[in-house]
This record gives structure tokens, C-alpha cells and sequence, in this order.
């Protein structure tokens, strides 16, 4: 065996790593792409009857039941949560973040963070315009505020589904098990899905906008997550080939 191979052999343990990983990961990739294709489907016929009918019955029915609750502990974050997916707050708190990601060293995580929420917006900008739905009116159920634009989808909750999404996918992905894992997650998940509940709550949305949102926004986060792996894959092919011939290099000389 050649000095490069014997340090190849060394450094990947036989069969490379990566290759290892994709293999294990083949089953779990094929439900990701089913739920995708499902996704797909049921955002295209629920953006077409959409687009024929400004609301369901069952629309009415379930926004006037989660308005009945009107306690402090539920509105407060409700509204909180509201208000953060508001241009022009929107745009401070995923950058905010998307920038510290960034800074803190983890370079391709805080690109890829700021590139979900940018396929966020692009998408929720398209499937306004596309399906062109009217909002929810005073004379059904309660609205906070009067907004001009489409309601389908919910594009506070599309958002977030691909950006905080993704942010769940790295902390589940990089942090080991722990207490500080398992708050941050929970965290994620409570902006994820209160963020649709507060959609419904402030009247601004119907649920089947909310139910829009979330089957768009899996569809982007799955991509965001796709061409993340494949990026951090090809960055560590990179690396390892580098370091591979470094050492051949190393070994080499030091033979003569």
C-alpha cells in the first residue's frame, strides 16, 4: 500500500464516514421526502379551494373558539408572538440572530439561517399573490388590525416554521444531550406552533391560512435543511482530502 493510501486508511477507518452516514440516513431521507410530497399536495389543493372560497365553516367555528380565551398568560404571548412577525420587526430578530450565529464562528449555520428566511418571505410573497385571498372580516370574528394584502398563507407562521425550524434542526444536530438542549428545543416549538395559535387568536388569519403556512413552511425548511447537509458535507469533503494530502505530503518527506 502506497504512503497515501496507508494515511487515507488511517484517517477514514476504512470506510469513509460520510459514506456511513448517508447510508444509515437512507431510510429517514425517503419518510422526509414522502412528508414532502404530501406537503406539496395538500398546499395545492388547499391553496386552490382557497382561492375559490374566502373561508371554510370550519374556519368560523374554530377561530371563535380559541377567542373565548381571554386570560392574561395566554394573550400576553399571543400578542408578543404577533408582533414579532411584523416588518419591520421581523427582519431585526431573524437578522439579529442569523448574525450572532454568524459571528460566533459558525459561519455556513448563520447563512443558512438568513437564506431560510429569506426563502420565507419569497414564498409567502408568491403564495399571496397567487392565491389572493380576503381576510378574515369584523363581522365574523374578532381582527386586530386591518391588513390590506392576502391572507393565505400565513406568512407570520411560514416564517417561522422555516426559520426557527432550522434553528431546531441545528440545536437538535450539534448540541449534545442535555437540559440546555432540551429548554432550547422546547423554546423553538413554542414560537413554531404559538405562532399559529396567535395567527388564529388575532383574528388576522383563518386556521386554514395557519394550516397553509405550516405545510409551506415544512416544504422550506426541508430544503433549507437539504442544502445545508449538502453544503457541511461538501465542506468536510474538502477538508478531509486538504488534511489527506498534508499529511501525505508530511510523510513523504519525511521518508526521503
Amino acid at each position: 500500500m502506497s504512503a497515501r493510501g496507508r494515511v487515507r486508511r488511517r484517517l477514514l477507518g476504512g470506510t469513509p464516514p460520510l459514506l456511513l452516514t448517508s447510508i444509515a440516513a437512507a431510510p429517514r431521507h425517503h419518510r422526509i421526502l414522502r412528508s414532502v410530497l404530501i406537503a406539496g399536495a395538500a398546499i395545492a389543493l388547499l391553496a386552490a379551494l382557497s382561492h375559490r372560497v374566502p373561508y371554510f365553516d370550519f374556519d368560523v367555528a374554530i377561530t371563535r373558539w380559541v377567542q373565548q380565551a381571554e386570560w392574561p398568560i395566554v394573550t400576553v404571548p399571543l400578542n408578543l408572538l404577533s408582533a414579532m412577525g411584523f416588518p419591520p420587526l421581523v427582519a431585526v430578530v431573524y437578522g439579529v440572530i442569523s448574525i450572532v450565529i454568524f459571528v460566533a464562528g459558525w459561519r455556513l449555520e448563520g447563512g443558512m439561517a438568513a437564506a431560510g428566511g429569506l426563502l420565507g418571505a419569497t414564498l409567502n410573497h408568491l403564495g399571496k399573490a397567487i392565491v389572493d385571498r380576503p381576510r378574515p372580516p369584523q363581522s365574523l370574528v374578532h381582527v386586530g388590525r386591518t391588513i390590506p394584502s392576502s391572507t393565505f398563507p400565513a406568512g407570520h407562521v411560514l416564517n417561522a416554521t422555516i426559520f426557527f425550524g432550522f434553528l431546531f434542526y441545528l440545536v437538535s444536530a450539534h448540541m449534545a444531550p442535555s437540559w440546555r438542549r432540551t429548554t432550547a428545543q422546547a423554546l423553538l416549538l413554542f414560537v413554531i406552533f404559538g405562532m399559529g395559535l396567535a395567527r388564529i387568536h388575532s383574528g388576522e388569519h383563518w386556521p386554514s391560512d395557519v394550516l397553509g403556512g405550516y405545510l409551506l413552511g415544512w416544504i422550506g425548511l426541508v430544503g433549507t435543511t437539504t442544502l445545508y447537509r449538502k453544503l457541511r458535507a461538501e465542506r468536510t469533503r474538502r477538508w478531509l482530502t486538504s488534511t489527506t494530502h498534508s499529511r501525505v505530503s508530511t510523510t513523504t518527506s519525511g521518508s526521503l
